[in-house]
């Protein structure tokens, strides 16, 4: 018995030892080396603006350097050193923000926001968003990590400020301003409300400072590396109308939303605010009233279903559930007759492949 417990110990000695090992390991595994690993090893480098601590993980603002109008996107790393969810296309014109874990989470580079415009070289020192009921405040950081010299991409950063300011339940910002060195303040939603306001929808021309100051923001979700695989390596998934006179194509390409597994089909995306309330340029199209359009998605999966929701201002202003969405019938060529009603629609489209449900959405323009 002595004997067999001797081994139990040393047993159990060897493998709390290889915990705090492997503890250590993942302390002190740099998360660009995470992120590194994450993208293959890739030859554009690789910038991270701040991380943060979050539910048992760590939240990391960083770019891909590549061509093209980039912007930092925000990756959940969890304690195994893993990216486990990221946020794909966020926006460099616009404000950003994600859902995550009972969050929004409001990221950016506050350097380059309030420089954008104003050419004011003043250093941020603080961001405050103000909600109906507080305000939450986050200094941005003054440091970037980078994986190799960015004089070989021809790109220069200066004093980008990252920021990460997760806000618990869902609500976006009635004011995001940010506070200058200097003491100077400045409104980044009126900086970006005001810049794009002739392209502001009719929806979003609400008294009510949370809708309008929407339009400020562009929502990305945070899904995971699988999610995000199904969403554009298999092929597009889009609304494919009519081509113009000149050979042009008409097309909504659809963004993914997350999966579920058949048996929630029932259930519709439980929050659906962000899926309206934010600058839907990119993930726009505009279509004759009465149009039939062509649901196009990989072949190797079967439509499931699609849905409409006409967008007012009398509709947004309220809390828009899962019930509004109005099902539409799809023919056997995967074609749908688009109302004859002018105005802006979200649509929401689920496939199903391997017992998976893949839901997209965009927004379309009726004219």
């Amino acid at each position: 018995m002595r004997k067999l417990l001797g081994v139990l110990g040393i047993f159990f000695t060897l493998l709390a030892g290889c915990s705090l090992e492997q503890s250590a390991l993942n302390k002190e595994t740099s998360m660009l080396e995470v992120l590194e690993e994450f993208y293959g090893n890739t030859r554009e480098p690789i910038l991270i603006f701040e991380q943060v601590s979050f539910e048992g993980g760590t939240l990391v603002l960083a770019e891909r350097l590549m061509d093209g109008e980039n912007y930092p996107d925000l990756h959940f790393v969890d304690d195994q050193n893993q990216v486990t969810h990221l946020t794909q296309g966020s926006y460099c014109w616009t404000l950003n923000y994600t859902q995550f874990r009972g969050h929004y989470i409001y990221f950016g580079l506050a350097g380059v926001e309030t420089r954008q415009y104003g050419g004011n070289p003043t250093l941020a020192e603080r961001l405050e968003a103000f909600f109906p009921d507080r305000t939450i405040s986050v200094s941005p950081s003054n440091r970037v990590i980078e994986n190799r010299d960015l004089s070989e991409r021809g790109r220069r950063i200066d004093n980008p400020q990252g920021y990460i300011m997760p806000v618990p339940g869902r609500d976006i910002p009635e004011n995001l301003v940010v506070v200058l060195n200097n003491g100077e303040k400045k409104s980044l939603t009126e900086i970006h409300t005001g810049r794009n306001s002739e392209y502001r929808p009719d929806y979003l021309k609400s008294k009510q400072a949370e809708v309008y100051n929407s339009f400020a923001f562009t929502f990305t979700p945070m899904l995971t590396p699988l999610e995000w695989d199904k969403g554009y390596k298999d092929g597009e998934i889009c609304l494919e109308g009519q081509t113009d006179w000149n050979g042009n194509r008409n097309a909504l390409f659809l963004q993914a939303a997350g999966h579920m597994s058949p048996s929630d089909s029932y259930i519709l995306p439980q929050d659906i605010k962000p899926l309206y309330l934010s600058d839907h340029s990119r993930r726009l199209a505009h279509f004759s009233a009465g149009e039939t359009v062509t649901i196009k998605f990989p072949g190797k999966r079967a439509l499931m279903d699609c849905r409409l929701l006409k967008l007012t201002r009398e509709k947004v202003e309220k809390e828009i559930g899962q019930d509004n969405l109005a099902l539409i019938q799809a023919d056997e060529k995967s074609r749908i007759s688009l109302p004859k009603d002018k105005g802006s629609y979200l649509f929401l489209l689920r496939t199903q492949e391997e017992g998976s449900i893949q839901t997209y959405t965009g927004i379309l323009m009726i004219d």
